[in-house]
């Protein structure tokens, strides 16, 4: 291996051992996640320092510094999330029919960020922006169960299939979204009436949506995260 690609390696394994809930790591626990040895760290450090990359507490323990926000926030803006999900949901409605959306969670109640409707007369057409109760929906439970840290607490079989929760003639299926750094984005919802989105046709769709999911996060950067909640027991 040629040495600047070595040295910038272990830059790298530096700065990728933080994780989410770190506010501070000593030396010790450097060395131990990237199995560098401490000489090396130190003489790593200073120039991550300098940068900006990380800083050092008066207690000698190391932080990511603010290059590292500032970077993050350039990765954001530039990575526009509807020009990713605005083709998924397009192509579920083209493969299945029915409305496909995003919903998120919004305090105690669960919000439509992005939607593509059905080209059906007959459908479930809501837009974006609109507020719904957390209820039993599959979307509200997909939400709840996985959590804002993208952690699933109860076994859920995915995608998950509701019907007659919200209103007593519309059916929904959906399944978690994951974005970077394993967090979630939201539930990935399919949603029409009951009389044609039925459990029999909601299994002709599983593979659709768990398609969906695993593209939609791959590109936002979750895919591992997705891969993990899809090993949820039946």
């Amino acid at each position: 291996m040629a040495p600047g690609r070595a040295s910038a390696e272990r830059i790298l394994s530096v700065l990728s051992c933080f994780q989410r809930g770190d506010e501070a790591l000593t030396l010790a626990e450097i060395t131990r996640r990237t199995g560098l040895v401490k000489s090396t760290v130190l003489r790593l450090s200073p120039a991550l320092i300098e940068a900006g990359y990380m800083l050092r507490d008066p207690h000698g323990n190391y932080r990511l510094g603010p290059e590292i926000s500032r970077l993050n926030l350039i990765y954001t803006e530039a990575m526009r999330v509807e020009h990713y999900v605005i083709p998924v949901l397009q192509q579920l409605v083209e493969q299945t029919g029915e409305t496909a959306s995003i919903y998120i969670r919004h305090g105690s109640y669960r919000l439509c960020q992005y939607r593509v409707n059905s080209p059906h007369q007959l459908g479930v057409h809501k837009q974006p922006g609109e507020v719904r109760a957390m209820d039993d929906a599959s979307s509200a439970v997909i939400l709840r169960s996985f959590g804002d840290n993208g952690e699933h607490h109860v076994p859920v079989k995915l995608p998950l299939y509701t019907e007659g929760a919200s209103d007593p003639f519309a059916a929904s299926m959906s399944i978690p979204v994951y974005q970077s750094g394993g967090a979630l984005l939201g539930a990935l919802v399919l949603a029409g009436p009951c009389n044609r989105l039925t459990g029999a046709r909601a299994n002709e769709y599983s593979d659709f949506m768990r398609s969906a999911a695993l593209s939609l996060s791959r590109q936002l950067g979750g895919e591992t995260a997705f891969l993990r909640a899809l090993q949820a027991p039946d």
